[in-house]
């Protein structure tokens, strides 16, 4: 590690620490009032949805930017996991992996899809500036591996008999392959390390995605729920993935109590979805409840199955939630690399 980045994150580390000691650490509810945007700085059908409404006084975090980081077919992963302070000196990374719906590829999600939820993570972050701290935010994507045919509509994580839905299927017909696919992008083994890292601070996947996401968490419980996992899972237009109710039954019969360590999970519910019925994804919601999750939000809007835009006060209010949590994660994530210095 050079000399320059290496005081560049002590810098950082120092700051982080000044904040905590200082501030202590509020805890995220989404039954708090959310917060305002300036409305002179940012796109005018937000600032028509929020104009009027009270702002809340929030802890400093520090000086952020968004970047993304990703190829059109595949992630490409970088050589520093973000579970570790960068060795560049540049800060603290705050790394998403995301995961499309069916008939969407990584690319279009990240650039169309979370477009509103990006720029309002940027606009939040660059609020809370702060010269000591520095924070990045990285949204990286996974393309599924299955094309759907005729070619041009899109790529889905498996594939099922016409007519049959991921709430009650039998089989997703090729779900190792991206069962390997995503693994292998979150942790990924150094040359002369003796186990894998963790690449990823939060999982977001959005409806065929965050049914993937909580079959992972039910068949890989313990390796993507330990300390070497990621922080948090953000599961948008969820459904029951059938074929692992099993998985997820013998969750809530293997414990015992609630797991305050365990990652945080998000699940953001349309109560006008007509994709994924709302009590699909409650049924997914409440067995992670019943398995002792002790950190398990809920953002609902009144839009339909895709990622809110921000069309009305609602959608920005719902989508201010979501940020709130994200940043919520960020200070996570500087906490314990305050313990751990």
């Amino acid at each position: 590690m050079m000399r320059g980045a290496t005081t560049a994150t002590a810098r950082t580390i120092i700051a982080a620490a000044a904040f905590f000691k200082g501030r202590g650490a509020a805890a995220f509810a989404i039954a708090r009032p959310r917060p305002a945007i300036d409305g002179a700085n940012i796109d005018r059908r937000f600032a028509r949805a929020i104009r009027g409404r009270s702002r809340r006084t929030s802890p400093t975090l520090g000086r952020h930017f968004i970047r993304k980081e990703r190829t059109a077919q595949q992630l490409r992963m970088t050589s520093s996991g973000s579970c570790n302070p960068t060795e560049d000196g540049s800060g603290l990374h705050l790394r998403i992996l995301c995961l499309h719906g069916k008939g969407g590829d990584g690319d279009r999600f990240v650039d169309s899809s979370l477009k509103p939820l990006r720029s309002l993570v940027e606009k939040r972050l660059a609020d809370l500036g702060d010269e000591g701290t520095d924070f990045s935010c990285r949204w990286e994507a996974l393309t599924a591996p299955h094309e759907i045919v005729p070619e041009g509509n899109g790529f889905s994580w498996w594939t099922m008999p016409p007519g049959i839905r991921s709430y009650n299927a039998e089989e997703y017909e090729g779900f190792g392959k991206s069962e390997s696919a995503v693994l292998a992008s979150v942790y990924s083994t150094k040359a002369n390390a003796s186990q894998a890292e963790c690449n990823f601070d939060i999982i977001l996947g959005h409806s065929q995605g965050a049914i993937l996401t909580a079959a992972l968490l039910s068949i890989h419980n313990e390796k993507l729920t330990s300390s070497d996992a990621p922080l948090g899972y953000i599961l948008n237009g969820v459904a029951w993935p059938n074929p692992y109710r099993d998985s997820l039954a013998s969750l809530a019969a293997n414990q015992s109590g609630p797991r305050d360590s365990l990652p945080r999970m998000l699940f953001v519910i349309g109560t006008k979805d007509s994709i994924n019925p709302t009590e699909s994804a409650m049924k997914v919601h409440d067995s992670f409840k019943a398995a002792n999750f002790a950190n398990v939000s809920i953002v609902n809007h009144n839009g339909g199955h895709s990622v809110p835009i921000g069309r009305d006060e609602d959608s920005v209010g719902a989508l201010e939630d979501v940020v709130e949590w994200i940043i919520d994660v960020a200070k996570e994530k500087a906490r314990r690399l305050v313990c751990a210095d």
